[in-house]
């Protein structure tokens, strides 16, 4: 299989993962905790090969960090060395334009990953799912969740 499309599958592995209902921090949805936290701009940028995050919360850090793992074992599942990525992004966007049914509640929102490598590949991918924000006493945590992690992520 070419780098490309190796590249290719694990940027729709996450993205995929990103929306779903199981990609939680602490217990609760992570792109809730996310939207919660966006700038006016409704975006949050997650830099997993400089493990950086825009804006910089807990938040984002912390779902940044489990994203930067989830990436690197799906690299390696391929045989790509981490060191092989140039770039490796999550997008999300919040009140994202959507068409089609609406499957849940809350707004849409767009999570597009994108990797290039250092040999000139360059890939993205994207998945649409609706959230709304975390409030605080709002929503309960899965089973067995860590409530010291959502006190620390404010």
């Amino acid at each position: 299989m070419s780098l490309n499309k190796k590249l290719k599958h694990a940027a729709a592995g996450l993205a995929t993962s990103f929306v779903s209902r199981n990609n939680d921090v602490g217990g609760y949805w992570a792109p809730g905790l996310l939207y919660r936290d966006a700038a006016a701009g409704l975006a949050v940028q997650l830099r997993l090969t400089d493990r950086t995050a825009a804006p910089a919360t807990p938040a984002a850090m912390l779902v940044m960090r489990n994203y930067a793992e989830f990436l690197r074992r799906a690299l390696r599942k391929h045989g790509v060395d981490w060191e092989e990525l140039a770039l490796a992004t999550v997008d999300v966007r919040f009140n994202a334009p959507h068409t089609g049914p609406r499957l849940a509640c809350g707004e849409p929102f767009t999570c597009t990953v994108s990797l290039a490598s250092k040999a000139d590949s360059a890939v993205s991918a994207s998945a649409t799912s609706y959230c709304q924000r975390y409030e605080a006493g709002r929503y309960t945590a899965r089973g067995g969740s860590d409530a010291s992690v959502i006190a620390a992520l404010g």
